[in-house]
């Protein structure tokens, strides 16, 4: 009784390896691994589009936040990293190739201290800031630079 199994459609007994029902003569083909390849391709293209969108929507985002809409004006880590302690605004500005946003400034006994941010080129968010005394770099830092 265990070598047999009944056809899909006319319900007689049949060999278990049977491809054909030899009393209604139909194909008893199995789908199984075509639905499963299908379901992992149908899976793989949901994947690639999340993906591509969340990319789509860090851009968005970024944009957003920096109010830039030219990413040619956003710092590189490669950029962050020319950077030197001593430099003055105007060969940052070279370096970065933008202006920079100032973020804070305070002027005290002769000593003038402006903190510029510049966007990165990273996750929504990244950004460098440049700290100068009186137009010179004193500090840097940096987060989610590529």
């Amino acid at each position: 009784m265990g070598e047999f199994k009944k056809c899909k459609y006319c319900q007689t007994d049949i060999p278990k390896k049977a491809k054909v029902c030899p009393n209604c003569r139909r194909t008893l083909k199995s789908h199984g691994c075509l639905i499963a390849l299908l379901s992992f391709f149908v899976f793989v293209c949901i994947g690639m589009a999340v993906i591509s969108g969340a990319f789509g929507q860090n851009k968005f985002m970024q944009k957003a936040i920096s109010g830039t809409s030219d990413e040619s004006e956003y710092i590189t880590m490669e950029e962050y990293n020319l950077i030197d302690t001593g430099m003055s605004y105007d060969e940052v500005k070279e370096i970065v190739g933008s202006d920079g946003e100032v973020s804070s400034q305070v002027e005290s006994n002769g000593i003038k201290i402006v903190i510029i941010t510049w966007y990165g080129n990273g996750l929504a968010g990244s950004n460098a800031n440049v700290t100068f005394t009186n137009n010179e770099v004193t500090a840097k830092a940096q987060v989610g630079l590529q």
